[in-house]
């Protein structure tokens, strides 16, 4: 299945609310999810709540290879004003959300 032509969508309606999704092609279902985020989020809080949003209607699909160590999903979070990538077996910090492949060595 390509999944390089997937059309992303990222939208705010008129009362400020940021949603973010994909439009369904090629037998691939979309999805569009908003909420817990405004426009007066940061940029950090911004990176980490798509990054959440997009794992949790994503990790499932069979054709995502999703960011994890071992058995444990990688997640998404904020420190330090910063969205991070954490491996919740130990809290560890793994790298900032976006570079993840700069990072595999992790």
């Amino acid at each position: 299945m390509d999944t390089n032509k997937l059309v992303w969508d990222l939208t705010i309606n008129g009362d400020y609310y940021v949603f973010v999704g994909w439009q369904s092609i090629r037998g691939i279902g979309g999805f569009n999810t908003g909420g817990g985020l405004t426009m007066d989020a940061s940029f950090g809080e911004a990176a980490a709540w798509i990054a959440e949003v997009v794992q949790d209607n994503l990790a499932g699909y069979e054709f995502v290879q999703w960011p994890s160590h071992g058995s444990h999903l990688l997640v998404p979070r904020l420190r330090s004003a910063e969205a991070v990538w954490i491996d919740p077996h130990g809290d560890a910090t793994i790298c900032p959300v976006g570079t993840l492949c700069d990072h595999a060595d992790r």
